[in-house]
């Protein structure tokens, strides 16, 4: 990884914490939100302020401040050998330039004051501020120019301060360090250089470097001079910080224009550096070892930045450029930028910040601060993801659509099997009603097949007339009749004809019971509750009026009609039960009854013109013969106007009715099964509907944020692992 790509993963790492911090506003964020957004807030600053600490320590006189300005491209730090600086100075990169001082004690008015008047002496224009608690003191340059910073150092933290500025002694003893924010390119955004006072003065500020700044650092860089780099003093420092604070130390040799292009090496076979592996032996192994001038780096950045001019160059016999060389550069099309450039290449400063940040990036194996980070963002990348990934599971797993399709797939297979259904038990009851089959082990004759079997002119004289004149051919009987003017007659073709018609009623009943049962059971789940039933078919009581003796031929002929015409009100008395809403049926039996009284008036009359016994017996037989038959069978001849229909054809349109509104009995409720079915259907698929387009509101809404929370983790960890501390073990 090379140094733009750990500044584009650093802003990144920005933009991810933006992004987890929008999250917590989604409405499908599961957690506390103040609390999330307080601890995302911490980590932003700990990766703004955090930063990678490069302590530059050296003897006095050695360049530190000169290197530290080098490195900045302008000098903000006093450089003189008079002006070197006491104090710790940690520089960091800002969007203005400010100097914060944190004091011991609290600084007074008449001190702030005075530190005021003393910057404006000095022609510098800033705000000096003290905080609310009065224990830090900020100095804020709106001019962001580093002269200001300078002349405003020089009362602060330079050796000859307490001689020179004597009014600000007690509050340069409230502080011993200072941090200094400058709005610099040049400068990392996560590193901070610390400029030491000199490292082997004995002082309290020299133990806090030693005991403090050191081992909070991540890098060391040992500043010496190119004319003695290998002396004692720097050896036993150098073994303290390598054996005891176990931090990284870079050898960097300054003033490496002063030396001959012989003397610069490396790789320690000759000149300083050869002075300086000798000393460091048994101490570091393998020692890195850089030549720089920071003068040279210093001079190239004011070039370009015009503040001086080759001119200047001229009266500084620090400055050394070959004739050759000086001379091709002045016929250059931009001397100035010619002699930048090759005093910035001779200065090594590019190297040596490139190794720096290499070193900081890569192979620093503690603090690794953007590691941290992304650690963190993927952490919490995927705790906020856990609640959507819940979610999703639910939302694609519902138990209840799973039932919902069960039901429905149930529900569809009943609707059709209960059409198929419907149509068999229609089919059966056709079949049974209609007669010749064999179901279940019993046989079903048939409505219609019934009734024509048991209601023939044979069975009508077997069960009506033959016993009636069998009755009549008893001369007691015959007198016992006469005498009571055949009120008796009358009563016994009533009883002979209500008892064959009770026994007609009874056995249909049981057949259209049979078939109607039957058809019941076979209609299975669909049959309603309380299905309709088959009201039998009775026999109602008949009432005759009593009659006159001298009528009494005509009222014995209304007898026998209207014996006969009660057994067909009984049945249509019946038949007006079971299918009520029939009227016209009600309506015949009226006429049948009209039609009994006219058939009794007649039979008087042959009676009278009878006078003898057994043309009495003959005619009133033949009479009664004629009026039951016709009552009861039908005339061949057809209904006599007034007459109602007979007894056999009412009941074979009756049961014929039945069986049709049987019929259409069994499809309605069919159908009102199939009905409810289809109700709970569409109130299943309507369910199963607002599920599923719920199910897919959710998915759609979820899934691109769970996928972009996964993005972000999956990003965080791949930049942890190219910035963190283990980079090297895994390339191992």
């Amino acid at each position: 990884m090379n140094i733009e790509q750990h500044i584009a993963h650093r802003a990144w790492a920005f933009q991810a914490l933006d992004a987890l911090e929008v999250f917590l506003d989604d409405p499908d964020f599961v957690g506390d939100k103040e609390e999330e957004a307080r601890i995302i807030g911490r980590k932003r600053r700990e990766l703004k302020e955090g930063k990678y600490r490069v302590v530059i320590l050296g003897e006095f006189n050695v360049g530190k401040s000169a290197l530290v300005n080098a490195f900045l491209g302008e000098e903000y730090l006093p450089m003189v050998l008079e002006e070197c600086t006491t104090k710790i100075t940690h520089i960091i990169k800002s969007d203005d330039m400010r100097v914060v001082l944190n004091l011991s004690t609290p600084v007074s008015e008449e001190e702030l004051e005075t530190l005021a008047r003393l910057v404006a002496a000095c022609g510098v224009t800033a705000d000096v501020l003290a905080g609310e608690d009065m224990n830090q003191v900020v100095i804020a340059f709106p001019s962001n120019q580093g002269r200001d910073l300078v002349r405003t150092l020089r009362p602060l933290v330079t050796l000859t301060a307490d001689e020179d500025f004597p009014q600000l002694r007690s509050f340069r003893g409230k502080f011993d360090e200072l941090h200094i924010y400058l709005p610099t390119d040049l400068l990392a955004d996560d590193v901070a250089l610390v400029d030491s006072p000199g490292v082997h003065s004995i002082s309290e500020t020299n133990n806090k470097i030693a005991e403090e700044i050191i081992p909070n650092s991540h890098l060391v860089i040992c500043l010496l001079d190119s004319q003695n780099p290998g002396t004692e003093h720097n050896r036993e420092f150098i073994e303290k910080v390598v054996k005891h604070r176990h931090r990284k130390v870079m050898f960097v040799i300054n003033k490496a224009d002063q030396l001959n292009e012989d003397e610069i090496d490396p790789k320690g076979h000759r000149g300083p550096a050869k002075d300086l592996f000798r000393s460091l032996r048994g101490v570091v192994e393998s020692p890195e070892i850089f030549f720089v001038s920071a003068l040279y780096a210093l001079v190239s950045s004011q070039l370009s930045r015009f503040q001086t001019t080759l001119e200047d160059l001229d009266g500084n016999n620090k400055i050394k450029i070959p004739w050759a060389l000086q001379r091709e550069l002045m016929l250059g099309e931009d001397p100035a930028a010619g002699v930048a450039e090759y005093l910035m290449e001779k200065s090594n400063i590019t190297t040596l910040r490139d190794r720096l940040l290499r070193y900081l990036y890569t192979e620093n194996r503690e603090g690794a601060i953007l590691e941290s980070a992304c650690r963190f963002i993927d952490e919490k990348a995927w705790t906020y993801a856990r609640p959507i990934q819940v979610q999703l599971d639910m939302a694609r797993d519902v138990p209840r659509l799973a039932e919902l399709n069960e039901q429905s797939e149930i529900l569809s297979g009943e609707i059709a099997d209960g059409a198929r259904r419907a149509e068999a038990v229609s089919s059966i009851l056709q079949d049974m009603s209609g007669g010749g089959v064999l179901l279940n082990g019993r046989e079903y004759p048939g409505y219609e097949k019934l009734l024509d079997s048991r209601v023939t002119e044979e069975t009508v004289q077997r069960a009506i007339l033959d016993p009636a004149r069998e009755w009549l051919c008893d001369d007691l009987n015959y007198k016992n009749a006469k005498q009571n003017g055949f009120t008796p007659l009358a009563a016994k073709v009533e009883s002979l004809a209500g008892a064959f018609l009770q026994n007609l009623y009874r056995d249909l009943n049981l057949e259209v019971y049979a078939v109607e049962d039957t058809a019941l059971t076979k209609m299975g789940a669909s049959c309603p509750s309380d299905p309709v039933r088959h009201d039998p078919f009775e026999t109602p009581g008949i009432q005759i009026q009593k009659l006159s003796a001298s009528l009494a031929g005509s009222y014995f002929g209304f007898i026998i009609g209207g014996a006969v015409l009660g057994a067909a009100i009984g049945a249509g008395t019946v038949a007006g039960g079971v299918w009520g809403e029939l009227p016209d049926m009600n309506m015949a039996l009226q006429m049948a009854a009209g039609a009994g009284a006219a058939a009794g008036v007649l039979v008087g009359l042959v009676l009278r013109a009878a006078t003898a016994k057994s043309v009495v017996r003959k005619k009133l037989t033949a009479s009664i013969r004629e009026q039951v038959q016709q009552l009861i069978l039908g005339s061949k001849k057809g209904i006599a106007a007034g007459r109602p229909a007979a007894i056999k054809g009412q009941l074979r349109e009756a049961l014929l009715l039945r069986r049709a509104e049987f019929s259409d009995y069994i499809r309605d409720a069919f159908e009102q099964a199939s009905q409810d079915m289809r109700a709970r259907l569409a109130a299943i698929l309507e369910e199963e509907d607002e599920l599923r387009r719920k199910q897919e509101e959710i998915i759609a809404r979820l899934e691109p944020k769970l996928a972009d929370l996964a993005e972000l983790g999956g990003r965080a960890v791949e930049t942890a692992q190219v910035n963190g501390p283990n980079e090297i073990e895994t390339i191992a």
